[in-house]
C-alpha cells in the first residue's frame, strides 16, 4: 500500500483560482519532463461566483494553463509556463476558432502523429449563452501539439455528439492507442435533448459515457458504442477513463452520481469497445478508514460538496499494478486511493492520501508513474489561508511511493 508521500505546490498564488486538472491532462515527455494542463484565473474571493464553476463561474475568467517540470514534478517553474486556450476572448471569437474545424480542417492539416513520444492532445470545451438570461451551450473540441506543449495547432477538432442537439465532452485522462495504432476516448454524452422521462416524471437527457474512435491521429472523432449510463434516468455515470490490459480487455472506470448508486465503478469490454459488461463498483461501504476521522469533522466540517467521490482517475503501473486515485468531498476533506493486483478482479480498501482540505472544493487528480512503484499526481486543492469561502484554491501535487 502506501509507503511515503511528499506533498508539494504546483501552482499557487492569493489572487487566482487554480483548479480542474482533470479537464486539462498530465503528459510525461521523458527524462523527467512532465506537462499538466489545467484552469486559472484571477479570483478576489469575495462572493460566491468569485468561486463558482463554469458559465457563471471562474471557468470563463480562466485560461488553460500547461505547467512544466524538467524533474519529474518536483519543481516547477512559472516561466514555462504556455496559455493553451483563452477562455476570456470575447464569445463570437471562441465560436469562430472553434467552428474553424467545419470549413478550413481540410485546408489546414496539420501532421500530428499521436503515438509520437512529443505529442500531446487536449480536449476542451467553452460555454456561450444559449439568448437566455442564465442558459448556456457547451461547445467541445481538441487541439493537438507535436512538439510538447509548446506550440498547438491553429485549427481545433470540433466534438460532434451523437445525438442533434445533445452534448459530448472528454475529460483528460489519456486515449488508449490501439495495436493498429488507432485511438480509443471515452467520453461524457449529454444524450438526447432534454425530454420528460415517462418513467421517472422528470426532465431527463439519459446522459451517459460513450466510446469513439479515431483512426486519423485525432483529425476526426467517430462514436462507436454507449458505455454506461445510469439505468434508472436519474443519475448519470462521468469522469470516464480508458485502460487496455496486456489481455486486450478494455476497462472504462466511471462515478455513477445519483440514481442507481454513487460510486467509483469499472465495466469491461473484449471485443475492443462494441459491447460492454455491467458497470461494477470498486469501492466498498463499510471498509473506509475516513470512518473514524469523520466523527472529529462532524461539527466542524464544511459538509459535502455534491457527493463524496469525485474524479476516479486510473493508471496501470509498470509491474500490473492498477491505482485509482480519487477526491473526497466529505469530512475529513482529501485525496485517496484502491489498488488492485490482479487487473481488477479484486480491490483494495481505500487508502487515504491527505485529509487536512480546508473544504471539499478539491480533486479532478490526473497522475502518472515516474518510476517503479512512484506516482506523481496533481490536483486542485484548498487550505485555510484566510482568503474566504474556505481559501485558496490552487494545484496542489503528491508523490506516492507505493
Amino acid at each position: 500500500m502506501i509507503k511515503q508521500v511528499q506533498h508539494i505546490v504546483v501552482d499557487a498564488d492569493r489572487a487566482r483560482y487554480a483548479g480542474h486538472p482533470r479537464q486539462g491532462g498530465i503528459f510525461d515527455f521523458g527524462d523527467g519532463e512532465i506537462a499538466v494542463l489545467y484552469n486559472r484565473a484571477p479570483c478576489a474571493y469575495q462572493k460566491q461566483t468569485d468561486v463558482q464553476h463554469d458559465f457563471h463561474g471562474y471557468h470563463m475568467r480562466s485560461q488553460v494553463i500547461l505547467a512544466r517540470s524538467f524533474d519529474s514534478g518536483v519543481t516547477w517553474d512559472r516561466a514555462n509556463d504556455v496559455v493553451v486556450f483563452d477562455q476570456t476572448m470575447a464569445e463570437p471569437d471562441r465560436i469562430a476558432f472553434i467552428e474553424q474545424a467545419a470549413s478550413g480542417r481540410e485546408i489546414a492539416r496539420e501532421s500530428i502523429d499521436l503515438n509520437a513520444p512529443d505529442a500531446a492532445i487536449f480536449f476542451g470545451r467553452t460555454f456561450v449563452s444559449d439568448g437566455t438570461e442564465d442558459g448556456f451551450n457547451t461547445i467541445s473540441f481538441a487541439l493537438r501539439s507535436a512538439d510538447k506543449g509548446h506550440t498547438w495547432e491553429s485549427v481545433p477538432t470540433k466534438l460532434q455528439p451523437r445525438i442533434s442537439g445533445a452534448s459530448v465532452h472528454k475529460d483528460a485522462h489519456p486515449l488508449v492507442t490501439m495495436p493498429d495504432g488507432t485511438h480509443l476516448g471515452a467520453m461524457s454524452h449529454g444524450g438526447s435533448p432534454p425530454h420528460v422521462d415517462p418513467v421517472i416524471g422528470a426532465i431527463s437527457q439519459n446522459p451517459n459515457v460513450s466510446l469513439y474512435g479515431s483512426d486519423d491521429h485525432g483529425l476526426t472523432w467517430e462514436p462507436i458504442s454507449i458505455i454506461c449510463n445510469d439505468p434508472t434516468g436519474i443519475g448519470r455515470a462521468t469522469y470516464a477513463a480508458l485502460i487496455l490490459l496486456p489481455s486486450s480487455r478494455l476497462q472504462c472506470y466511471t462515478l455513477n452520481i445519483g440514481g442507481l448508486r454513487d460510486a467509483i465503478q469499472m465495466c469491461h469490454s473484449d471485443d475492443g469497445g462494441y459491447s460492454w459488461s455491467t458497470p461494477e463498483p470498486i469501492v466498498r461501504w463499510g471498509r473506509s478508514p475516513w470512518a473514524r476521522r469523520a466523527r472529529q469533522h462532524a461539527v466542524t466540517g464544511q459538509g459535502a460538496f455534491g457527493k463524496f467521490h469525485r474524479s476516479p482517475w486510473p493508471i496501470r503501473l509498470a509491474d500490473g499494478r492498477i491505482v485509482v486515485l480519487f477526491g473526497r468531498r466529505k469530512p475529513p476533506y482529501g485525496m485517496g486511493l484502491i489498488l488492485s493486483e490482479d487487473d481488477g478482479d479484486t480491490w483494495s480498501d481505500q487508502q487515504i492520501i491527505r485529509d487536512d482540505a480546508s473544504g471539499p472544493d478539491l480533486a479532478y487528480p490526473v497522475a502518472l508513474e515516474t518510476a517503479p512503484g512512484r506516482i506523481f499526481t496533481a490536483y486542485y486543492y484548498m487550505l485555510d489561508d484566510g482568503n474566504g469561502f474556505g481559501g485558496t484554491r490552487f494545484i496542489a501535487g503528491s508523490h506516492i511511493d507505493l
